[in-house]
C-alpha cells in the first residue's frame, strides 16, 4: 500500500484572508494535533478560524 502524506490543519486569518499550516502541538495514532498560530505573519493580527469554517464565519 502506498503511503499518503499527512496534510496539516490549515487555518484563515480573519483580518486578511491568508490560510496558514497550523502548528503541530501533539501527536496522537491517528496523526499529529494542530493548533492556529500566534498571530498572522502577513498582517499580525491574532484571530483565526479553521479553513473548513471559513465561508460560515461572521466577521
Amino acid at each position: 500500500m502506498a503511503h499518503s502524506p499527512e496534510l496539516p490543519k490549515k487555518y484563515v486569518c480573519t483580518a486578511c484572508q491568508t490560510i496558514h499550516a497550523g502548528t503541530v502541538v501533539g501527536r496522537t495514532d491517528a496523526g499529529h494535533q494542530y493548533e492556529a498560530p500566534e498571530q498572522c505573519g502577513c498582517c499580525g493580527a491574532a484571530e483565526f478560524v479553521d479553513e473548513s469554517e471559513w465561508p460560515h464565519v461572521d466577521r
